[in-house]
């Protein structure tokens, strides 16, 4: 089912239609062009695409089965990605690259083709929030150094007064690095093309820092705004045999309209997506708990 409404901000729910047509409260919580920018939503053609399948069954098959409701802060980075993607796609068309290149056969897009020479790189964009990129990087802290030149102004259990203060160390460990779902997005991406007859040499991602330049990220190992970084292949039949195994669960679910097996610990980020970022939570049994245990929106 589509999105139902949002929730107003003094907590009542209004229906999509009425909410656009006039506000309820007199004075709309954001401008009219953001809520409808946000209201929309694919339609389901039957087809999932690579996202759909990336994310747990079974918060997939609410979206499609209940009618949900949101909050319209909970997207405010859905348009700051938009807004990103395009500019980054008006650019590549003006160099005369392929951008934004749409897949008929289950709506996905590619982000960038190009070639280097005459290899031809599968570039996808990101924009993630530096706890993300930390994990994508196996970016790990190591320990404390002396700040060379900031010193503690008063005795506290970090240290006495005057002397140098102590910041964290980083270090990127390769092996330690989390990109699952970049790494088979972009395999499968791949795949697609060489069943069309094109070979991918290389494919990357190039991730802007949603918070870059700030002191979380520094805190997190993150220094830089924009990284760019390449994604390993994947064995063909274990791309294959992932999305193959999704889709049918999904088909699955939908037809007998009815499915009882919660988002991995993975699909659901250890719980964080369940307790803050979910829109289908409270539809849930793993979503219900971990809201009532651990608090959330």
């Amino acid at each position: 089912m589509p999105l139902e409404g949002f929730y107003c901000p003094d907590g009542e729910k209004v229906q999509l239609e009425d909410c656009l047509k006039e506000c309820r409260l007199g004075e709309r919580c954001l401008t009219l062009p953001t809520l409808v920018s946000i209201s929309r939503e694919r339609e389901w053609s039957g087809v999932a695409s690579t996202t759909q399948l990336l994310n747990g069954t079974m918060l997939e098959f609410l979206k499609l089965t209940q009618s949900y409701y949101i909050d319209p802060d909970s997207r405010a980075f859905m348009l700051s990605g938009s807004k990103h993607h395009r500019e980054l796609e008006q650019v590549a068309k003006d160099l005369g690259l392929a951008a934004e290149i749409p897949m008929s056969i289950d709506r996905d897009i590619f982000d960038l083709i190009e070639f280097e020479g005459k290899e031809l790189i599968l570039t996808d964009y990101k924009l993630w929030g530096s706890f993300r990129v930390a994990k994508a990087l196996g970016i790990e802290e190591t320990g404390k150094e002396p700040h060379p030149t900031e010193v503690y102004k008063t005795t506290s259990k970090y240290g006495k007064e005057g002397s140098p203060k102590m910041i964290p160390v980083f270090k990127q460990v390769p092996e330690k690095a989390d990109n699952w779902e970049a790494e088979l997005q972009l395999n499968r991406y791949r795949v697609m093309l060489e069943e069309l007859g094109l070979t991918v040499h290389e494919m990357r991602l190039q991730i802007t820092v949603r918070d870059g330049g700030l002191y979380i990220a520094h805190n997190r190992g993150v220094y830089k705004n924009i990284y760019k970084i390449p994604v390993r292949r994947v064995e063909n039949y274990n791309v294959q045999a992932y999305f193959q195994y999704k889709s049918d669960q999904l088909g699955i679910a939908l037809m007998d309209n009815e499915y009882d097996i919660p988002c991995n610990n993975q699909e659901s980020w250890g719980g964080v997506r369940c307790r803050e970022y979910c829109d289908v939570a409270d539809f849930c049994p793993k979503g219900k708990l971990i809201k009532a245990i651990e608090g959330g929106k």
